[in-house]
């Protein structure tokens, strides 16, 4: 049965939102939340190029990062796996997914309307002399007056395709057609890059490598991102994907076999019966069913084919490939689509939906899968778009690094799950992953996965700083496994934006150093869980850190769950910090609503804020790090929760005014409430009312109260400046929202200390209001 969200995204009364009252706590509102940064903030990196058009916006809005990501994972719900029959426009839900998840946050210029698909069921025969025109080759041959006796072209053409059934001679003659339209977008999406910078860019396959830290600088890379027509691409990589779905449903179990070169490489159909298939240099694979095993490349690209995919109606299929293989695109277009059975993926890199300055997508409906890959494979993008699209079925995913969701220099990588209980694993052992981190002795390795978008780092070296993409790791349901080294499950690197989407079941999380919603370095990492008993492991700066202009938040909606920092077993390491801890100006938010939980973080309370001296140091050169705001937020909604501290639950704590962190708008903060609720709309705007709406009015009443001064605001009290500054900001958001002014009252017992009434007045100037009518305060204007 289909589960549903959690509704989360309550309207709720300006106040009784639980996250407003944390943020009151540390003297923030909404509004003061992100970073747009200057143009004068000296050392702050500006140019970078590549960026993806959502990662400015959500730098500036960090909450609007948890909505941006339970979007994609909706669009997991919807489109994977129900196997609705296209819409009147012909749009499936497999097109609607690809456009969500890839071509839009990569270029966003198409809707998914429709793909335009144009062709009519047509006989085979029919269909490949239609593409020898396109490619421009003759199919007949003249001579000295007289036909030539070879090669017989379309005699032997009609006699090949005319031992296959009708049906499956139409059916797969419409998706010839459908792919001769395609690859004419293909070509141009190229027609400015001249061959020698489009095969050096095809022949460097190691962008996982080599972008982090800007080892070497593969100047073909930028030259064919300035030249190229991604629009014409992601177009025909739309209509390759609907024409590969239109034909699963078009076809069915049958005897074939099939086999031709073209102009534009092989097409081959085999039928029910368990094949031996050979993908080298192929242009279309079709089996209609049987136990197949395939080797070579099965719906990859190569040099001289824009276009290679692969269609498998069912069975128990083994697929054995090396680089580039099982659905990837390198400056072209590779798509495998395998319709059901329980099926293994085994290649090396380059595979298993991944793009380089192309579309490359492996789509699984059905079974048991297996997926082993080494790099840069199961959901990989660098300046490109790789899918690795799984409907159903209790699945394994195993990978050395770079993949399961990973978003490389200026690309989308997307692993995305429909159902069943699925393990992930990117290898943890550094020496066996080949891709030892220093930040662990070489002993863990960077798994850059499940979740995480890295960029080229440049500023160390050249001065090319190339921007992550986007990362997703999206699991609708189940009792899933994610198990990882370094740099994993939601994390951002180098304007980069990682994020790890899981729906529902009962799931664990073991991960090393940044991982879990972590970040480093200017970038978005975010984990959100929308329900379930789970448990999370980290190890030093994980569970909600950030770093250096991180945007980290973790979310979990519900269940009995368990966060804790080890040490670990594989480093000689402390626990470390972690669990909403920021350091270097980052905004690391952690929100659990509901269930009894249980926290462990033995360096700091989960909402700690590291003080650094340079956020004072106002002669400092580096401007961007005075002038900037950051926070440490931990927010616990209901439950019985352990902290291993009896006197933690049910209570707040961290920097208050007057500490240095406060002085320096760097704060952390925790709070552990009993009910409440959570808006995760970033900055919430009211419609207008009327054609001239009211001024917003804030009264203001401040007492003593068994000698403590109290401040009332509608029916909310409290002895907290903070708090009152939260409410006071609310008013003014609420104004700006209405397009009205802002007339507040301040009204004070004459027994209130001058100064105390001044500092009210500040917490009005800090909101913008000036037009404070003072009621009741003889003394203020003085």
């Amino acid at each position: 049965m289909r589960r549903l969200l959690p509704l989360l995204l309550l309207v709720v009364p300006a106040g009784a939102d639980a996250l407003d009252d944390a943020l009151a706590l540390a003297g923030f509102d909404r509004a003061r939340l992100g970073w747009e940064p200057k143009g004068s903030w000296h050392r702050y990196p500006r140019a970078v190029t590549w960026k993806l058009d959502h990662f400015d916006a959500l730098f500036a809005e960090p909450l609007a990062v948890v909505p941006f990501t339970r979007s994609l994972g909706r669009g997991v719900r919807d489109y994977l796996g129900t196997d609705a029959a296209p819409d009147e426009y012909g749009a499936g839900g497999i097109y609607k997914l690809a456009h969500l998840v890839g071509f839009g946050p990569k270029h966003g210029g198409i809707r998914p309307y429709s793909p335009n698909l144009l062709a009519e069921p047509v006989a085979l025969d029919a269909a490949i002399l239609e593409l020898y025109r396109a490619a421009g080759r003759q199919t007949r041959f003249v001579t000295f007056g007289k036909d030539s006796p070879y090669p017989l072209v379309e005699k032997e053409l009609r006699e090949a395709a005319g031992r296959l059934p009708p049906e499956v001679s139409s059916a797969v003659g419409r998706l010839v057609l459908s792919v001769v339209d395609a690859r004419r977008w293909a070509a141009l999406a190229f027609r400015r890059v001249d061959g020698e910078t489009l095969a050096a860019a095809r022949g460097r396959l190691d962008a996982g490598a080599e972008s982090v830290d800007a080892l070497e600088y593969p100047a073909a890379f930028d030259d064919v991102a300035l030249a190229w027509d991604e629009a014409s691409l992601w177009y025909a990589a739309g209509k390759c994907l609907q024409a590969l779905d239109d034909a699963r449903r078009a076809l069915g179990p049958s005897d074939a076999s099939f086999d031709w070169e073209t102009p534009w490489g092989w097409i081959r159909v085999r039928g029910k019966g368990d094949d031996e298939i050979d993908a080298r240099d192929a242009l279309l694979l079709v089996d209609l069913g049987g136990n197949d095993r395939y080797s070579g490349g099965a719906g990859a690209n190569g040099a001289g084919r824009l276009v290679s995919l692969c269609l498998d109606l069912g069975g128990d299929d083994v697929y054995r490939g090396e680089r580039v293989a099982q659905g990837a695109g390198v400056c072209g277009i590779g798509i495998l689509m395998d319709a059901g059975g329980a099926d293994r993926y085994e290649a090396e890199q380059y595979a298993q939906g991944a793009g380089q300055f192309g579309f490359g997508a492996l789509v699984d409906l059905a079974g048991d899968d297996a997926y082993v890959a080494r790099w840069s494979a199961q959901g990989c993008g660098y300046f490109g778009v790789g899918l690795l699209l799984d409907a159903a079925g209790k699945d394994d995913y195993r990978l050395h690094a770079d993949g399961q969701g990973f978003g490389g220099v200026g690309g989308v990588g997307v692993l995305a799950d429909r159902a069943g209980d699925d393990s992930y694993v990117a290898e943890p052992d550094g020496p066996k992953s080949g891709r030892p981190s220093y930040h662990s002795d070489g002993k863990i390795a960077v798994s850059n996965a499940q979740g995480c978008a890295m960029g080229r780092r440049g500023d160390g070296a050249d001065g090319h700083n190339w921007a992550g993409g986007l990362g997703a790791l999206l699991d609708a349901e189940g009792d899933d496994r994610y198990v990882s080294g370094n740099w994993s499950m939601g994390t951002g690197y180098w304007f980069g934006t990682g994020l790890l989407w899981d729906g529902a079941g009962n799931d664990s999380y073991d991960g090393h150093v940044w991982s879990q919603a972590t970040g480093a370095h200017f970038c978005i990492g975010a984990l959100v869980d929308e329900g379930g008993d789970d448990r999370h492991v980290g190890r030093r700066t994980s569970i909600a850190f950030g770093h250096d202009f991180a945007i980290t938040p973790l979310v979990d909606l519900g269940g009995n769950d368990t966060y804790e920092m080890v040490a670990s077993d594989l480093y000689e390491g402390t626990a470390g910090e972690g669990i909403a801890y920021s350091i270097n100006r980052s905004f690391s938010f952690f929100v659990d609503v509901g269930g009894n939980d249980t926290y462990r973080a033995p360096k700091g309370p989960p909402g700690t804020a590291r003080f650094d001296p340079r956020f004072a140091d106002r002669d400092a050169i580096a401007s961007y790090w005075v002038e900037a705001s950051s926070l440490a937020l931990f927010l616990d909604i209901g439950g019985a929760d352990d902290y291993g501290d009896a006197k933690r639950d049910g209570t707040t704590w961290g920097d208050r005014e007057g500490s240095e962190n406060w002085a320096v708008r760097n704060v952390g903060v925790g709070a552990d409430v009993a009910s409440g609720t959570v808006d995760w709309t970033a900055l919430p705007m009211r419609a207008r009312v009327g054609t001239a709406p009211a001024a917003v009015e804030p009264v203001v009443s401040v007492f003593l109260k068994d000698g403590v001064v109290r401040y009332r605001m509608g029916e909310r009290e409290t002895d907290d400046l903070g708090k009152l500054g939260g409410w006071v900001a609310g008013a003014k958001r609420e104004a700006d929202g209405r397009g009205v002014p802002v007339r507040g009252t301040i009204r004070a017992s004459h027994d209130v200390p001058h100064a105390d009434v001044v500092r009210v007045l500040a917490r009005f100037a800090d909101a913008g209001i000036t037009a404070v009518d003072f009621h009741g305060v003889p003394d203020a204007s003085k």
